[in-house]
């Protein structure tokens, strides 16, 4: 049960942690780039992108020493609470709510290629 206790612990922890940090970093590009958020969700990208190329770099570092622990608290909490699918799902939605087609393809198409890209370099360079 303790081995349990731990995985759980690191999980919700680094999950915290990752939430916290998405929030803070998305009211910091709030404020930076207000206009610019009506037409586009930069700060929601950025942090995607950003996610999966801490992600690739965690997935390495992972494979190479195996501590599972780790793996639970960077890769599954912390990337996990600072990523923002289900905001980047909804913001593509509020996209296209307002006829920003364009707009909401690149941005749900951008995001998934620059975050694989992303991804890759921190594989490749790590």
């Amino acid at each position: 049960m303790t081995g349990e206790f731990l995985a759980l612990a690191a999980v919700a922890s680094g999950g915290a942690a990752g939430a916290v940090s998405r929030y803070v970093l998305g009211r910091f590009a709030s404020h930076w780039a207000a206009g610019a958020i009506e037409h586009f969700p930069w700060h929601t990208f950025g942090i995607n992108v950003l996610g999966s190329f801490l992600l690739g770099l965690f997935a390495v570092w992972y494979k190479s020493h195996s501590q599972s622990h780790w793996w639970l608290l960077l890769g599954t909490g912390f990337c996990g609470g600072f990523t923002t699918f289900s905001t980047f799902s909804l913001e593509t939605l509020a996209l296209i709510e307002r006829d920003r087609w364009g707009s909401a393809m690149f941005y749900a198409f951008g995001s998934v290629a620059v975050g694989l890209v992303a991804a890759w370099c921190a594989a490749r360079n790590a």
